[in-house]
């Protein structure tokens, strides 16, 4: 009786095809979305940077000091406890670390 050699398998390609290629115009539409949102970060860290000036002069009439390492440590932890991601915590942290000392920089300024 003659032996029958297993159906050969098709071997896998060697790199994968990418599952489509995006056209111009869906990169253009992506791209004027990013541009949208950035135009919205400039507008809430413009308003974040109000208001910590109207606390930097509250704080400054009251005698407080304008540093609050605990605040600091609270906006930090309250941010990374509400990142749903892609970002990670670190880079999170990174970008408030930026905000909370440009802000206290304005309200340094603001007081000279």
């Amino acid at each position: 009786m003659p032996r029958t050699l297993p159906a050969s398998r098709p071997s896998p390609p060697a790199v994968a095809p990418p599952l489509s290629t995006p056209s111009a115009s869906e990169v253009e539409h992506w791209r004027a979305e990013i541009d949208h949102v950035d135009r919205v970060l400039v507008r809430l860290l413009n308003l974040r940077a109000r208001l910590a000036l109207k606390v930097g002069g509250l704080k400054h009439n009251a005698g407080l000091p304008l540093h609050a390492p605990a605040r600091e440590r609270e906006v930090l932890r309250n941010v990374t406890e509400t990142n749903p991601g892609p970002l990670g915590l670190s880079a999170v942290v990174r970008l408030f670390r930026l905000i909370i000392r440009e802000s206290r920089r304005l309200e340094e300024g603001s007081l000279e």
